[in-house]
């Protein structure tokens, strides 16, 4: 069958609709006929793969769905009862919203698995206590996650939603983790002794490096995540969170990382992280 460009991605968009709200078995055939149309469509090949790994994982998976989340969970092995859950999320969507003035208008799924199969949907190599891939996940560690932590890890994921949505996913890896952290730190305190430490000894990661990192390495983990907490506490902070929100609008339009702080906050951004560290040396 010929590809027909329009049909295509009418499908694609069609299938990725209906994975957002866990209906994976339209969204299956949805892009089953994207790929009948268009054989030579690759990344259509990626999602059916991983939403087929998904599915034999999630069919088995409770759901309970509080506006915009659609909460699917393993029953029985949650932390916390379920009411207590969809508080949490219904807490994260009201006070991360408003400090972002921003609420989607899509569901957002938040999948809470055993942790041997988030290992299996997820891929990474190093652990995480949750993931956001444009759904929320959670791994349900035994022993380590009660109600509190589990609240801190669904505002920390549910920042990256927020954060992927206002900078259409162009926001550099570690801003959206420094934000995310910020929001986390709401919840209870964030450790930055390593920041303290590196601070001290002159070995801070310079914000081009953060920039410029896409992945993670695991060694460098603990001091990148510090070190973009506060990061985005001081733009926060010295500006606002208006502010910050305008500079990931500028990030979503194509706008380089460099290029959008220097004309979202009207300074040179050596400058800027030059004045970054006065302000860590005040705070330490």
């Amino acid at each position: 069958m010929a590809e027909q460009p329009g049909h295509v991605e009418a499908r694609v968009l069609l299938g990725q609709l209906y994975y957002l709200r866990q209906d994976l078995k339209n969204a299956k055939e949805s892009w089953e006929k994207a790929l009948e149309l268009a054989p030579g469509r690759e990344d259509v090949r990626k999602m059916l793969e991983k939403l087929k790994q998904e599915a034999g994982i999630e069919k088995n998976l409770a759901r309970s769905d509080i506006h915009p989340f659609v909460l699917r969970f393993a029953e029985g092995q949650v932390p916390v009862e379920t009411g207590s859950l969809r508080e949490m999320l219904r807490d994260a969507h009201r006070q991360i919203g408003q400090q972002f003035n921003f609420f989607p208008d899509h569901p957002i799924p938040v999948l809470l698995y055993p942790d041997a199969d988030f290992h299996k949907v997820s891929g990474l190599s190093h652990p995480v206590a949750g993931l956001y891939d444009g759904k929320i996940r959670l791994p349900l560690t035994p022993g380590r996650l009660d109600g509190n932590r589990l609240r801190a890890i669904l505002w920390h994921e549910y920042t990256h939603a927020l954060v992927h949505d206002l900078s259409l996913g162009r926001c550099p890896v570690w801003l959206n983790e420094g934000l995310a952290v910020s929001q986390e730190s709401r919840v209870g305190p964030v450790d930055v002794g390593l920041v303290r430490k590196a601070l001290a000894e002159g070995k801070l990661p310079t914000w081009d490096r953060l920039w410029s990192q896409q992945g993670y390495e695991e060694a460098t983990l603990p001091l990148y995540y510090q070190t973009s907490f506060l990061i985005a506490q001081y733009l926060a902070r010295r500006w606002s969170w208006r502010e910050m929100v305008q500079l990931l609008e500028r990030l979503g339009q194509g706008v380089p990382i460099q290029d959008a702080l220097r004309a979202q906050y009207r300074t040179d951004p050596a400058a800027l992280e030059k004045e970054w560290h006065g302000w860590l040396k005040r705070k330490m």
